[in-house]
């Protein structure tokens, strides 16, 4: 390689390798650790690069581990212990993790940068900051937005509620209108820096449900259809397949008995103003499935399978094969508090946090 021009090198060699294993490179050779370093080289490497799925599961004592038993450990520099994640949110790489106590910290686990993120004095001045308040009901997400990032923060403080943005390196917090009312709002996921909701026009139960996103550039929200447009569910939860499209678990409330639902949609882009869905796996309602409104899940297109997982204090989760057939399998419960999600799909990146 010493003999290959630089940027045939950087641009066509390195920038294609995947994440983790330029990661393994930084120690044998300083330039190539400040290639790594630099965010024009990180961002050519996010858009060439081949993508490494990796799964990450939140597991006993609020930490993070892959499936192969990998721990993904943070330090908390205000207390000098491990960090305890209550809530965690996947961008581009970029992991948004809340603590129990209301500490919020954007982190890339592949590169070791963190960002600890400031409340706003409006935050602090309210009377929703309790920490019981604050960790099950105050959520936030992170978006991609032009070379940057910003944190979008849904506060459930009055009625319609509130939406918050602030840029990833700004203390200045704004709010953003909106019409709607989220719904399942810890079941949310980012496909291509957007951050996707179910939501619906009433705080009714059984409200008709719709597919709801947000673009962190123009900072408005959008609606789509879900699979059924009159769609009232019991449970929704969301899910990306491939970085490319989304998909959703429904079961609905109207139907007592019947099936739920496994739907994916077509590949979404940042043009997509309409999609469709297919339908891929539909099970009969058992009671020993017990679905509830925290249950998180996984899809494999290409396998057909899908893996589904309950509330944190339940140690079972489910394996749906292509014949519908359901194996239920025992998981790693919980004796700690966490919420969303449970198990999520990861992909590794040099992307910094700016």
């Amino acid at each position: 390689m010493t003999m290959l021009p630089d940027n045939l090198v950087e641009e066509e060699i390195l920038s294609r390798v995947p994440a983790t294993s330029l990661k393994r490179l930084r120690s044998t050779c300083k330039l190539w650790n400040g290639i790594f370093n630099d965010s024009r080289f990180a961002k050519n490497h996010f858009d060439k690069a081949a993508k490494q799925y990796m799964v990450l599961k939140l597991m006993e004592e609020n930490r993070l581990c892959s499936f192969r038993g990998d721990d993904l450990g943070l330090i908390d520099p205000l207390y000098s212990a491990e960090f305890k994640i209550f809530h965690v949110f996947h961008c581009d790489g970029l992991l948004l993790c809340k603590s129990e106590n209301g500490r919020i910290v954007v982190w890339n686990p592949c590169t070791g940068q963190t960002k600890w993120i400031t409340h706003s004095s409006s935050y602090h001045s309210s009377n929703y900051h309790s920490s019981n308040y604050y960790m099950y009901n105050v959520t936030y997400t992170l978006g991609r937005c032009s070379n940057s990032y910003k944190l979008l923060r849904h506060v459930p403080c009055n009625e319609k509620r509130t939406f918050e943005i602030c840029e990833i390196n700004s203390d200045l917090w704004r709010r953003i209108p909106h019409d709607f009312i989220l719904q399942f709002d810890h079941s949310s996921v980012n496909l291509k820096g957007k951050t996707y909701w179910c939501a619906s026009d009433s705080r009714e139960y059984g409200a008709v449900l719709y597919l709801l996103s947000f673009d962190y550039s123009t900072e408005r929200f959008a609606r789509m259809c879900l699979p059924d447009p009159s769609c009232r569910c019991q449970t929704v939860s969301m899910s990306v397949v491939r970085e490319e499209k989304l998909a959703v678990l429904l079961r609905p409330h109207d139907r007592p008995g019947k099936e739920i639902e496994i739907w994916i949609s077509s590949p979404i882009d940042d043009e997509t103003k309409v999609v469709s869905w297919s339908k891929i796996f539909a099970m009969e309602d058992r009671p020993q499935l017990g679905f509830c409104v925290e249950t998180c899940f996984l899809v494999d297109e290409v396998k057909k399978i899908a893996i589904c997982r309950e509330s944190p204090y339940v140690s079972l989760q489910y394996i749906v094969g292509e014949d519908n057939e359901v194996t239920q399998l025992e998981f790693e419960a919980s004796r700690f508090h966490s919420h969303w999600p449970l198990l999520f799909n990861y992909v590794p990146s040099l992307v910094q946090i700016q």
